[in-house]
């Protein structure tokens, strides 16, 4: 059950399913060779973190995401992460720094490096919990993210340098510009997500 779910779950976070499209379990249970029941649990799972959606009597489906939605989950991401800074600044020789790593990876895996890395800076462990769900449910739509701005790369490189070296007042201030700039394109990203014969 854990690798029929980690298997999904990576699906859905690399945007294999196309927005609003409807997850079969038996289906899904062939491409997987497996038996429908731990694709089931799995599929329950997701759904139950919010990186899927179940309805009653119509089955799972990969989320559609409108424009307004994207503005919650930038504000709860610019929330989260100022709560995460906030109070006295970080102890600069813990661990979890390493973390962070702005030339491993993609851009959508480097944003989820550095925001788990400001999270494990503070002790609050439901804070930590909060920010892993918010960078698991946002980073199906990351990629998009650099299609339409073409300084999501430089923007997030900046933070992970204050972060490294520990200029927090600069990355609370980046921070917040990151997320302003994603709430103004977040309807070119919706658009980015979807075929462009479907309408938004």
């Amino acid at each position: 059950m854990e690798l029929v779910y980690a298997e999904l779950k990576a699906k859905v976070m690399r945007g294999d399913f196309a927005p609003g499209e409807r997850l079969e379990p038996a289906q899904l249970a062939r491409v997987l060779g497996v038996s429908p029941t731990p694709v089931r649990d799995a599929l329950y799972r997701l759904s139950g973190e919010r990186l899927l959606e179940a309805w009653r009597h119509e089955g799972f489906r990969q989320p559609i995401l409108a424009e307004a939605d994207l503005h919650d989950l930038y504000a709860w991401g610019a929330s989260l992460l100022a709560l995460a800074l906030e109070g006295q600044p970080p102890d600069p020789h813990i661990p979890q720094r390493s973390f962070s790593d702005s030339g491993a990876g993609d851009y959508p895996e480097r944003v989820a490096a550095l925001f788990r890395a400001i999270a494990w800076t503070n002790s609050n462990r439901e804070l930590r919990f909060a920010t892993v769900s918010l960078i698991e449910r946002c980073h199906v739509f990351r990629a998009a993210e650099v299609r339409v701005d073409r300084r999501s790369d430089a923007a997030i490189i900046a933070m992970d340098d204050d972060f490294r070296f520990g200029r927090w007042s600069a990355l609370r201030s980046k921070i917040t510009r990151f997320h302003r700039r994603r709430i103004l394109l977040a309807g070119r990203v919706v658009a980015e997500l979807r075929p462009r014969e479907e309408s938004l």
